[in-house]
Parts: C-alpha cells; sequence; structure tokens
C-alpha cells in the first residue's frame, strides 16, 4: 500500500508525530513513526503494513525556496510476522540506559553533480531507545523526546555524524554516542 510520502512526510514536519501507540490494520497501512529537522534538512520514519511483514521507511527531505524537496530515502522490512506490539515492546528488551541505532543511510542533496565528489549529502541514523531513556540531546543543540514507543530518527548535513547523549526523566545522562556515518 503506498502513501502520499511527500505529503505525510510535510504533515510530520509540521505537526510532529502522534501522541498515541502506533497502530496498523487492514485499513491504517501506515503510521507515522518519528521526524527530526536540523537547520534545512529532515528525516521522517513511517512503518506500513506489507504482505506478511512490515515496511520500517525513512525519508530524506531538504528545504530550498520553494519549501520541502523529497530527496529519496531507504525500507527494510522483517523477514516474518510482526505487530505493532512488538515494534513497542522493541524498547524494553534493551539494556537499562541504551540507545542503538540499527539504521543508517544518505542521500544526496546534488543529483546534478559528478557523485560523491562535491557532493552535498543528507544523513540519518534510526534509534532505538531504552525504557529509561526520556530525551535524546544532539551534539548539544537540539532535543528530541523519546516517544513511548522508542524509535526515533536523527538527522544531519554535514559530514561529520553527531553524537547523540540520553538523558533520563531528571536530566541524567545515561549514555554518549557517536552516531555511524550515513554514507
Amino acid at each position: 500500500m503506498a502513501y502520499d510520502i511527500l505529503g505525510e512526510s510535510l504533515r510530520l514536519i509540521l505537526d510532529g508525530p502522534p501522541d498515541g501507540p502506533v497502530r496498523l490494520s487492514r485499513r491504517r497501512r501506515f503510521a507515522a513513526v518519528a521526524v527530526d529537522v536540523s537547520e534545512d534538512v529532515a528525516c521522517t520514519r513511517f512503518v506500513r503494513r506489507g504482505v506478511g511483514c512490515f515496511w520500517d521507511d525513512t525519508h530524506h527531505l531538504a528545504r530550498d525556496g520553494d519549501g520541502w524537496k523529497l530527496l529519496g530515502g531507504g525500507s527494510g522490512s522483517t523477514g516474518g510476522p510482526w505487530s505493532t506490539d512488538e515494534f513497542e515492546q522493541a524498547r524494553y528488551r534493551l539494556p537499562a540506559g541504551c540507545v542503538t541505532a540499527p539504521g543508517h543511510g544518505a542521500t544526496t542533496r546534488d543529483s546534478d553533480r559528478l557523485l560523491p565528489w562535491g557532493a552535498r549529502w543528507v544523513s540519518s541514523a534510526s534509534l532505538l531507545a531504552g525504557p529509561e531513556v526520556a530525551t535524546i540531546v544532539v551534539d548539544g543543540r537540539r532535543e528530541l523526546t523519546v516517544p513511548e514507543h522508542g524509535h526515533l530518527v536523527v538527522v544531519w548535513g554535514s559530514r561529520k555524524p553527531p553524537r547523540v547523549v540520553a538523558r533520563d526523566i531528571g536530566g541524567r545522562e545515561l549514555t554518549d554516542v557517536v552516531l555511524p556515518k550515513g554514507r
């Protein structure tokens, strides 16, 4: 089942992720999971139902004079049956205070340039935060609230991947991680 990637990504950038749990059904085939915006780049993350599996989609966007433009993205699927309960419970299988980066990717911003030399890139990492993690601080500049399901994305437009710090509800630092390069 396809969805309007640009339209739904714009809605996610403007409104943020929903507060409630992620639920998929025969009628509701996709759901917004996470969003991150850093200056003029953004990454959105959705889950969608497939045939006997689910897809975890990330999309990179860049802002120019005309607004947000979809650059590309990627998807991964499970090899077996999946439920939204499993998606939401994944964070409870992590060690205390843990943050993992199970996926990452990059998309070029300059499709007209000779690649990879001289091109500018948008990179992102998918994160899964343990149950004690309340916020993720990215490079000491922006703070992401961890949703109940624990799944997030972090986006950057520089060559160097950011450092993320996981904090508990009281603001105490739990973990400090440099994300993998997106490309």
